[in-house]
């Protein structure tokens, strides 16, 4: 079945639909450098910063001891930076190796007991791994610890907005509002210039009902972050009827017609409620106020593609992946919209969509893309192939869930196999979805299609069935 996926406002909403139906690229690990590995705690060149150079070397070189042994070094010259086991960890995080990194800060745990960022760090690893029991019992030590810390007040800080930071988001994880509040308002005691801070304050006080004071948050957020959505946006996709929503959203568009933020959002919001026409206005707007920006690009490109307009649909998502060309759901987008190109073949079409699922190391939408290209150029067994890569789950085993567009794409495939009835159920649950889906209406002229041709479903009342017989109602009227 497809899976109902329900959209939350977590993120700025100009990017939500694209989330939703372009994926998020693969960034890529920047080079460790002295300034990542110190962080905070010191800033300028001293006498610690050839030893951490030459530790990142080394550990470069996998010569861990020797790497270890510069860290100390460093620590002993210039006390104010974390423990050596805490760099070591950070270090070992950084090449992917979990298992050694934990090590050390269990090192660092028995060795300097009273410092919070080994704490801190596992509660964050615990965190991001959904163990929020965890994740809150080193988030209350590392808190702890941090009052008592000393050593390096710009380090204090630094662990200290780490600390309430984490510690709200596990209550915001476990919608525990009540908790939250106190803890953002200290973190933006602490960091006043914290837009996210303000986002994250504002979405808690909704949660607990202070409309008003919620608004004024995310005005403050948006004000510091002009990346960050307008408040009355931020506002808008928190309630849950669609009249507030509109009422909110329009006047967002009242307020901020040359906004580039607003008219992404009004953008977002009708495609996602299937209001194309409407849609394209803003998207198109929002390419005005901003011919050059990614977000205004793809979006347009996404409308144009749902309204089958490929040619602009063409245009936009080819301009949005020159500004980002690892963005794999663009370059997934921009495959299936090639393939509709008659003028451009589909050996193009083929080349972005393998360049897709390269870039996203196999991910499933960029599997799917790639399955229905092959299906498209007549490919089945390179099309059989991608499906099933595509539903298979990492542990192995199949997963029942998938996109819209899989269901579409699959569906084709059931038919050309000769199982009607699977291609019209999948086509029933394809359509069966309120979220942006490009194939709606080729979807639903092809269930009309297949649904007559489907012998496994019950004859429309009054019409008999090729074996029925009449009724002794029938037989007594002639």
């Amino acid at each position: 079945m497809v899976a109902n996926r329900a959209t939350g406002f977590y993120v700025p909403f100009s990017l939500a639909v694209a989330f939703l139906m372009l994926g998020i690229g693969p960034t890529a690990r920047g080079e460790m450098t002295v300034e990542k590995l110190t962080g905070t705690a010191i800033t300028g060149v001293g006498p610690y910063y050839q030893d951490v150079a030459d530790a990142i070397r080394q550990f470069g070189a996998k010569n861990y001891a020797a790497a270890l042994e510069h860290l100390e070094a460093a620590k002993k010259s210039t006390p104010r930076l974390a423990p050596p086991e805490i760099m070591m960890a950070s270090l070992h995080m950084d090449a992917e190796q979990p298992g050694q990194a934990i090590a050390f800060l269990e090192r660092a745990i028995l060795r300097a007991p009273q410092d919070p960022e080994a704490f801190l760090i596992l509660a964050e690893r615990a965190f991001a791994e959904g163990r929020y029991s965890e994740a809150e019992l080193m988030y209350q030590r590392a808190v702890k610890n941090v009052e008592s810390y000393t050593d390096n007040p710009r380090r204090k800080q630094d662990l200290q907005v780490r600390g309430l930071s984490g510690a709200s988001s596990v209550d915001e994880a476990r919608a525990n509002a009540k908790d939250a509040k106190p803890k953002l308002e200290s973190l933006i005691k602490l960091d006043p210039r914290n837009a996210l801070a303000h986002e994250r304050l504002g979405r808690v006080l909704f949660a607990l009902g202070d409309q008003k004071a919620a608004y004024a948050a995310f005005q403050s957020a948006a004000e510091m972050d002009k990346k960050l959505p307008p408040a009355e946006l931020s506002m808008a996709y928190l309630f849950t009827d669609r009249p507030s929503v509109e009422k909110w959203l329009n006047f967002a568009i009242n307020k901020g017609r040359q906004d580039v933020r607003t008219q992404l959002g009004a953008a977002n919001y009708m495609l996602k409620h299937n209001q194309l026409d409407t849609a394209k206005v803003h998207a198109e707007e929002a390419v005005k106020l901003d011919p050059d920006g990614f977000d205004s690009n793809a979006t347009a490109g996404l409308v144009a593609r749902a309204m089958a307009d490929y040619p602009k649909a063409q245009a936009y998502l080819e301009k949005a992946h020159l500004l980002s060309p690892t963005h794999t759901g663009v370059i997934n987008n921009l495959a299936l919209v090639l393939v509709e190109m008659p003028n451009e073949g589909r050996e193009r079409a083929l080349e972005f969509a393998e360049l897709g699922a390269r870039q996203s190391g196999n991910a499933r939408d960029a599997m799917s893309t790639l399955g229905w290209i092959y299906y498209r150029s007549n490919r089945r067994r390179e099309a059989e192939r991608a499906y099933s890569a595509a539903m298979t789950m990492p542990d192995g085993s199949t997963s029942k869930t998938m996109s819209s567009e899989m269901a579409y794409y699959l569906a084709h495939l059931a038919k050309e196999q000769g199982n009607i009835p699977e291609a019209v159920q999948m086509l029933k649950d394809a359509l069966n979805t309120e979220l942006p889906f490009a194939y709606r209406k080729p979807a639903e002229e092809f269930l009309e299609q297949l649904s007559k041709l489907d012998k496994s479903q019950p004859a429309p009342k009054g019409e008999k069935t090729p074996d029925a017989k009449p009724s002794a109602k029938a037989g007594a009227a002639k």
